[in-house]
């Protein structure tokens, strides 16, 4: 009689393979990498970048735009010394565009839409101030709502 192995699940498998558990430590540290370069560097540009190698002394990053790009290679040199005073010491910091389907969809109708509640301090507003174009330009937007 043959005696079946016992199941693994899938998480033992992936933490007991040598090449996955390198995999998952690289991403791990790209991902940390990720979230200390985007504190150091202005939100709006931040937020589209990421690291994609850190390995051999040369940070990689990938940015979502050409001008994206060109800003933070303009920061590279303090972004260097910044990483260094944390302990995370690179030779040379290089820049890629990698552009990428966007993951957020912004409806522009969606975020101007505002309902009474939401405009109920600008109508307060119309009814304590003075007769003028302004007054009129908000009870105007209390008759006609977008």
């Amino acid at each position: 009689m043959t005696r079946k192995t016992p199941h693994q699940t899938l998480a033992r498998v992936l933490d007991t393979d040598a090449t996955i558990a390198a995999w998952t430590a690289r991403q791990r540290e790209e991902a940390a990498l990720t979230a200390l370069v985007r504190r150091l560097l202005p939100r709006p540009i931040a937020e589209r970048v990421r690291v994609t190698d850190a390995r051999n002394g040369v940070l990689e990053l990938a940015a979502t735009a050409g001008a994206i790009a060109a800003a933070v290679r303009q920061r590279a040199p303090d972004l260097r010394a910044a990483l260094g005073r944390d302990g995370r010491a690179f030779a040379e910091v290089r820049v890629r565009v990698q552009v990428t389907g966007s993951a957020i969809v912004r409806d522009k109708a969606a975020a101007r839409a505002w309902d009474s509640r939401a405009a109920a301090p600008l109508f307060d507003l119309a009814d304590r101030l003075p007769e003028g174009p302004l007054q009129q330009a908000l009870r105007l937007c209390q008759i006609f709502p977008h």
